[in-house]
């Protein structure tokens, strides 16, 4: 069909929505401006594309940077805006194809094209979206090279386990392959008898909500158990006559193997050092003069590695560059060493003062890989950061340049990279001023849903809510279950104290959390003397602004209070729904499999007790039909059914699934139980 201009593009844009209402049937009676061929289309990337897709192995997340790249064409006049929605695949070429790894979603919205401090337009804006994984690990002694596909897919969730994009509708969408590496497993047997660690792992056994900092506590020989261990079980770094033995074959050129030993001496102000360097180089028949003339030539390298996307993750405020690497070899060691390490240094400018500040530095772990595919492998460097200080009192995401240093082996020393690195420079969005006025404290989230979106009556969602690490939609009207997380304000009161009260309002019981939980960086918060916690916030890595984590295993209706030691508080109220779902089915006259004919009446009986039911549903594939719907519907029920078995088919079964409208652990919907039959046919 004839391409559309920029008006007609807009237009497509806001005639979607209706497209989608009725997925594509029945267009006629719409009167759509659009043609409807072009929603048949893929792959259009004229408003949003990917950007670069990695991996980040100290949190296990996929990452995704996201382009926006117009001023409007994302809210269609909604304050709230739209989202942007990339599901992720795996495919660790075992021949098992591509797994389905799950979706992750970001809020966006028009937002008129601004100059920065040079002068230039503010677009694109570039957004990241973090989707935590739990990946299959090998040992060290074999890469672990998975593609990964990403699919993005503007204001509809990409189809589940659709990975050639056959299934769903992919109008405004993008796709993008890349490899990755993931961490190996390392584990050695240390060179100190066992017996010296006995007392210490019994412990831990026995006490699983023990740290080894706190078990390291506990006896003060038992921190220099601890540390000798690590010590003698931490992968080595290869010396400077390993490294040019080592890389004598790959033909790794001196400047970049002895990079970090020529920095560290050129650093140091004793004499001595350098001396000790030259002499080493000497004793390896290499000439320092001639590496250290070759090094000065080197400006802003990217023969190894280079930056290539720089954004911002809003959802838990973290800054993230994409790294490829893209040779096998210079990397300072395999696998099972300690490898080296790629600096990435983030400085934002503040659009008040254009005055950039150094946000920080963080680094990712690169290793020799043998056989690095052309195209590179991608690393995700993340760093947590606040942006507090910079946010503004405005409706709508505010605009920040941010600038990224790549460097090689050693931490960048200021705002341009020096010999092995270089600079990527984008432009990020950062969510508005959290709209509170009061002097005490303030809930965000609890159970994973905003405050706002829950129901201060029922306790039960309301419509529009989503889900606050990865924006996808939470079903109206339902429950919690499992462990509730309670997020608010922590950067502006970090260090000070607090309680959670848990008022069961069935009951009338009240009482004050006092276990210990986990933050987001593996550090535990617990409660001192006079039952208070201690505010963490993002200088202690604390990115989600957690408050605490517990598991009310109830059915009752619960008020949430947060209080000051001033007297001031906040409250919220969520209703649980801790009960299993009951889905049970059950066939008449079920003996052995040869016990039914073909082509007879199949009946039976079947039970759905669910609180908050959303669906259930009852399916069988003993029919001719693929799949045949027997029942559906949205109560719980007691019933009966009947169903005609195929002539023709040998096989099949008949399967009850029931769905409720629950909040499993603060991250997602409950997926449903199930109750399944086997049914087998014979001929009469």
């Amino acid at each position: 069909m004839k391409s559309l201009n920029e008006k007609q593009l807009l237009v497509a844009r806001q005639e979607f929505t209706s497209f989608m209402s009725l997925k594509g049937a029945e267009l006629s009676k719409l009167k759509l401006k659009t043609p409807a061929a072009f929603f048949k289309q893929k792959m259009n990337t004229t408003y949003e594309a990917l950007g670069c897709v990695g991996y980040h192995a100290a949190s296990k997340s996929l990452t995704a940077t996201i382009h926006i790249k117009r001023a409007i064409g994302y809210s269609g006049g909604s304050v709230e805006g739209t989202y942007e929605y990339v599901r992720f695949y795996l495919d660790y070429q075992d021949g098992d194809g591509w797994e389905d790894m799950g979706v992750v979603g970001v809020n966006v919205n028009d937002i008129p094209t601004q100059k920065d401090c040079s002068d230039a337009p503010e677009k694109p804006i570039d957004y990241v979206v973090e989707l935590m994984i739990e990946p299959k690990r090998k040992f060290c002694s074999v890469p672990n090279l998975p593609l990964v596909r990403a699919v993005l897919s503007w204001n509809t969730i990409p189809e589940e386990n659709d990975p050639e994009l056959t299934k769903g509708t992919y109008v405004w969408s993008d796709k993008k392959d890349v490899q990755i590496q993931i961490e190996p497993r390392k584990f050695f047997f240390p060179d100190f008898p066992l017996f010296e660690l006995d007392d210490i792992l019994s412990k831990a056994i026995f006490n699983p909500s023990l740290s080894l900092n706190q078990i390291a506590q506990i006896k003060p020989q038992y921190s220099d158990i601890i540390k000798n261990a690590q010590f003698k079980m931490a992968p080595k770094s290869l010396s400077f006559s390993e490294l040019v033995k080592h890389y004598k074959k790959e033909k790794v050129a001196p400047q970049r193997f002895g990079y970090s030993f020529l920095k560290q001496a050129s650093n140091s102000p004793f004499l001595s050092n350098f001396k000790d360097l030259s002499s080493l180089f000497e004793i390896n028949n290499i000439s320092i003069a001639e590496v250290l003339a070759q090094l000065n030539k080197l400006k802003c390298n990217t023969e190894y590695e280079e930056l290539i996307c720089v954004g911002a993750d809003y959802h838990r405020e973290a800054l993230v560059g994409t790294i490829k690497i893209k040779k096998s070899s210079g990397y300072s060691g395999g696998l099972c060493s300690a490898g080296s390490k790629e600096f990435v240094s983030f400085w934002v400018q503040n659009d008040d003062d254009c005055e950039w500040t150094h946000a920080g530095t963080t680094t990712v772990n690169v290793y020799d890989i043998q056989n690095v595919p052309e195209d590179g492998l991608f690393y995700s460097a993340v760093l947590p950061y606040s942006f507090s200080g910079l946010k503004k009192d405005q409706p709508k995401a505010q605009i920040l340049k941010v600038r990224a240093v790549l460097s090689w082996s050693v931490a960048p020393t200021g705002m341009d990279c020096v010999n092995f690195g270089n600079v990527v420079e984008s432009y990020i969005p950062i969510q508005p001023k959290t709209d509170w006025s009061g002097v005490g404290p303030k809930l965000k989230y609890v159970g994973g849903i905003s405050v706002e979106k829950i129901n201060p009556s029922t306790g039960l969602t309301m419509a529009n809510a989503r889900f606050d690490y990865n924006a996808l939609p939470a079903k109206e009207n339902s429950g919690f279950s499992g462990v509730i997380v309670v997020k608010g304000l922590t950067n502006e009161f970090e260090g000070l104290k607090y309680k959670i009260k848990i008022t069961n309002l069935n009951t009338s019981e009240e009482q004050y959390i006092t276990k210990r939980f986990l933050l987001d960086n593996d550090l535990f918060s617990t409660v001192d003397d006079e039952g208070y916690f201690t505010y963490y916030g993002d200088s202690s890595n604390n990115s989600n602004n957690i408050l605490a984590r517990f598991s009310p295993g109830t059915d009752d209706k619960l008020r949430i209070t947060i209080e000051h030691p001033d007297d001031t508080s906040y409250s919220t109220v969520i209703q649980m729904n801790s009960t299993r779902p009951k889905a049970l089915l059950t066939i008449n006259n079920y003996g052995e499999c040869s016990h039914f004919v073909k082509g007879m009446e199949i009946s039976g009986s079947f039970e759905v007790a669910v609180a908050f039911l959303d669906y259930y549903v009852l399916t069988t594939t003993i029919t001719d039909a693929n799949v045949f719907e027997i029942e559906r519907g949205e109560t719980s029920k007691i019933g009966e059914f009947s169903v005609t078995s195929s002539e023709t088919k040998n096989c099949g079964s008949i399967t009850l699934k029931a769905v409720p409208r629950t909040i499993v652990n603060s991250v997602a919907m409950h997926t449903g139980v199930h109750d399944s039959e086997i049914i087998c046919l014979k001929d009469a």
